[in-house]
């Protein structure tokens, strides 16, 4: 595997784009960095036309592209030798594939279902639904913190993407502290991943979820970007089902800090 400059990476999309649900993350990347951004790095073999994988490094977070030809062990050394990963996304095949080559770094492994909006039911939020900017951010990254379900937070990128709007953050307040939040993230041209959906403990079950996902998806779909979101619990599957998503297949993630 190479790595290739950043004047090549969108020549990748037409393969990317043959199977765009499963290669979002990747899509979204490539076309919302900047080609001299020293936060992305693509690794590459085979052709443009048909790659025989692809690798992505995006600040701590690796993808793998959907392709069964990846040398899996070559890909491995170089999340290794890359030294801060804190994460792995990909297909369960491919993650499957390489698991055994990162198996002395691997902290955690998980299977998420991955579902796109198919039939749109979204609910008009009861309470102000806003969108975050940089005077939230510390008060926002307080809160994920406190989310005990949630793995730590990235401070760098999230701090960077916060900033220049390459994820968007939404927020409910009561009493100017935050009670719910959810996020897009890997926006293309016509998709969108919807991340960090959370409610503070004492205030679950009441709706907040919905009404902070309905809010980021609405405004989605009104540019013409269709949702989609990875989850791994019934209670979210439910909430997610309500609001029109539908699962479509499963992807998989190894994180290492």
């Amino acid at each position: 595997m190479k790595k290739i400059d950043g004047s090549e990476w969108k020549r990748l999309l037409p393969f990317l784009y043959r199977r765009k649900e499963l290669n979002m993350l990747m899509i979204g990347d490539i076309e919302n960095t900047d080609p001299d951004s020293k936060y992305l790095e693509i690794f590459f073999e085979g052709n443009f036309e048909r790659p025989d994988g692809i690798l992505l490094r995006y600040y701590r977070f690796f993808v793998l592209a959907d392709t069964d030809r990846t040398d899996f062990k070559e890909a491995a050394e170089i999340i290794r030798r890359y030294k801060k990963a804190m994460m792995l996304s990909g297909t369960v095949g491919g993650i499957d594939a390489i698991s055994p080559h990162l198996s002395d770094l691997l902290k955690e492994e998980n299977t998420l279902h991955f579902a796109v909006m198919k039939d749109p039911s979204l609910i008009e939020p009861v309470h102000k639904v806003r969108r975050a900017t940089m005077k939230d951010a510390l008060k926002l990254l307080a809160f994920l913190s406190s989310i005990e379900e949630f793995h730590a937070t990235e401070e760098e990128s999230f701090m960077a993407t916060l900033r220049d709007g390459s994820t968007r953050r939404y927020i409910i307040e009561d009493r100017s502290e935050i009670i719910a939040t959810a996020a897009s993230t890997s926006e293309s041209s016509d998709m969108a991943m919807i991340i960090g959906v959370a409610t503070r403990k004492d205030c679950r079950g009441q709706g907040y979820a919905s009404e902070v996902v309905s809010k980021v998806c609405g405004d989605l779909m009104a540019e013409g970007r269709t949702p989609c979101l990875l989850y791994d619990s019934p209670a979210a599957a439910r909430i997610y089902n309500r609001l029109g998503f539908r699962e479509i297949g499963k992807l998989k993630t190894l994180r290492f800090t």
